[in-house]
């Protein structure tokens, strides 16, 4: 695969990625209005608890909560309080495991696009462009999602993004410009530069903003 061909061909990657993106952010901002009924099912229905559960929490019979559902008959307000509560411990766990979830998608972001340019930009491994260029594209998704979820929930800082242009340059430029002849200790060097720049990340920001304690 000629060099016109790499870039043509990582640029439908980054429009595929840019895609998803916004495919992404824009279901999440979507909202949904429904009745009471309907809330309760699909409350039920996506935290996986069947109707028996529901009621065993709630101290009501099975068939009550079938009612609840399909809008026969309405809680009553300490039975509302009860859905509420053990919503509210279920939306806790979600939230945990969500959070969970956008690190290691931020951390896995990271060391996909840098090995896939590793591999791609070495000129070590000249037989399988787009392999690498596929690992990388897949790194840049994973950022791209974890990115819009932090703009919802951070503003980002000064350092915070000196740093993350720090990294991009290790990534990206810095195996190119250091004064050394074997092209593996460069990008050794390089990685490890791009590797203290994601541990700041993590200690300062990361990790303060997706919470998984």
């Amino acid at each position: 695969m000629s060099s016109e061909q790499d870039v043509f061909f990582f640029g439908c990657l980054i429009v595929a990625c840019m895609l998803l993106m916004f495919r992404v952010y824009y279901s999440s901002e979507r909202g949904v209005d429904m009745a009471l009924h309907e809330n309760i099912k699909t409350r039920r229905t996506a935290l996986k608890l069947s109707q028996e559960c529901v009621a065993e929490r709630v101290g009501v019979s099975r068939q009550a909560v079938a009612k609840w559902e399909t809008g026969k008959s309405v809680p009553a307000s300490a039975h509302l309080a009860a859905l509420a509560g053990g919503e509210h411990e279920e939306r806790a766990r979600s939230v945990i495991c969500r959070n969970a979830g956008m690190l290691v998608g931020r951390f896995g972001g990271y060391v996909l696009l840098n090995a896939g340019w590793d591999g791609y930009a070495s000129g070590l491994y000249t037989d399988l462009p787009a392999y690498w260029l596929s690992i990388a594209a897949a790194g840049l998704v994973l950022l791209l999602i974890t990115s819009l979820d932090m703009r919802k929930r951070h503003d980002m800082r000064k350092p915070q993004f000196a740093v993350g242009a720090l990294l991009l340059f290790s990534i990206f430029f810095l195996p190119s410009l250091l004064p050394l002849p074997s092209v593996g200790l460069r990008q050794l060097l390089s990685d490890l530069a791009a590797a203290a720049c994601v541990v700041f990340l993590d200690l300062q920001y990361w990790r303060h903003i997706w919470k998984v304690k």
